[in-house]
């Protein structure tokens, strides 16, 4: 295909209009983040509906802050104006989105996540010319608050009931009692969830992220929950022979500065009749398929560059698989490669990742 040279006038309004939404779309990221850290969203749902004096009496803010946000923030489809009653609420829908974590469509911690990374940009501008990336810890401790609330609802309300049961005898091996490794374990609350729902079992969450691990330990200290407990790889290595019955990972093979020797350490961990659950984002062989296919390859792509594949960069020999780079081929493949010799994907929808069960 030849490109054009010409300028279409109907292309040339289109394009521009891509361009300023998505201007409007990064400062919306920040200003919504300001609205959540101030607890504004919540605060006009216990008002139902307010006026910026009336939500300015509520918080003790700034009215002429508020009005301004609220203006912003209904501009942006986020929020609802009553023009007769010069007030505003929220719908059912941005409440579930929002505000309520319970919901599956709860997406609240996105905008945390995407903010807190916007102060690696001038180090960004390096990245691209020296290779290397940051390390999530880079980003601060905003940035595992953020991917833990987003990910919470699968973690603490659909892994245990709904994905676990999929797995070829896992359960009936937890309830007896099993010996389980949940690696890249985050703020824990997956870890967290498992081990509470099968206390005949022994956890053990690893990560290298001590921001993550600050938060899984603070969550661990809330609750008795003695059969489960958080380390760092780097203090305490994962075994190097069969010692678990259950190893999960959730997100996290493509963040892996080195993920086939992760995979060739969770072989050699995992007893020979083990699971390996492995969750991660779904996504297309091809960046054709990506672009014409998935509906969130945009906002993919970019936490990639932000974040995942900055995180994957973050040594001199990273992989740098991305966020969309291990789709069901290259897992099947690098699996493959490590010694398992089963892969079975999950028949359980979700609209952003994958689950495979892979045994030896």
């Amino acid at each position: 295909m030849t490109p054009r040279t010409e300028i279409d006038k109907d292309a040339l309004d289109q394009y521009l209009q891509r361009v300023t939404g998505g201007i409007a779309a990064g400062l919306n990221c920040a200003i919504s983040s300001l609205g959540d850290q101030l607890g504004l969203f919540q605060a006009l749902h216990d008002l139902r509906i307010a006026s910026s004096q009336e939500l300015a009496d509520h918080t003790g803010l700034n009215e002429r802050w508020l009005r301004e946000w609220l203006r912003h923030q209904a501009c942006m489809q986020q929020i609802e104006y009553d023009p007769e009653a010069d007030r505003f609420y929220l719908s059912p829908e941005a409440v579930a989105v929002m505000l309520d974590t319970q919901h599956p469509a709860y997406f609240g911690g996105g905008f945390e996540s995407a903010t807190v990374s916007f102060n690696s940009l001038p180090g960004l501008v390096d990245s691209f010319r020296s290779g290397l990336g940051f390390t999530y810890d880079d980003h601060g401790p905003g940035c595992a608050s953020g991917i833990e609330r987003m990910s919470r609802y699968f973690n603490e309300h659909a892994l245990v009931p709904k994905v676990l049961p999929l797995l070829d005898g896992v359960v009936e091996k937890l309830q007896r009692g099993a010996r389980v490794a949940d690696v890249g374990c985050g703020a824990g609350v997956a870890t967290l969830a498992m081990a509470e729902t099968f206390p005949e079992s022994e956890f053990i969450g690893y990560d290298i992220s001590e921001h993550a691990l600050t938060r899984a330990r603070n969550h661990l200290g809330t609750v008795d929950v003695p059969n489960l407990r958080f380390v760092n790889p780097l203090d305490e290595m994962m075994p190097a022979e069969p010692t678990f019955d259950l190893i999960t990972t959730f997100d996290v093979i493509h963040d892996a500065a080195h993920p086939q020797p992760l995979l060739n350490a969770i072989f050699q961990a995992l007893k020979e009749d083990g699971t390996f659950l492995c969750e991660d984002i779904r996504s297309f062989p091809s960046f054709q398929r990506n672009l014409e296919e998935h509906p969130l390859a945009g906002l993919l792509y970019g936490f990639s560059i932000m974040v995942c594949m900055s995180s994957s960069l973050s040594t001199a020999d990273g992989a740098g698989l991305g966020t969309l780079g291990f789709n069901e081929e290259v897992a099947r493949e690098m699996t493959g490669k490590a010694g398992f010799g089963r892969f079975r994907r999950l028949d359980f929808d979700n609209p952003m990742n994958n689950y495979y069960e892979v045994r030896k």
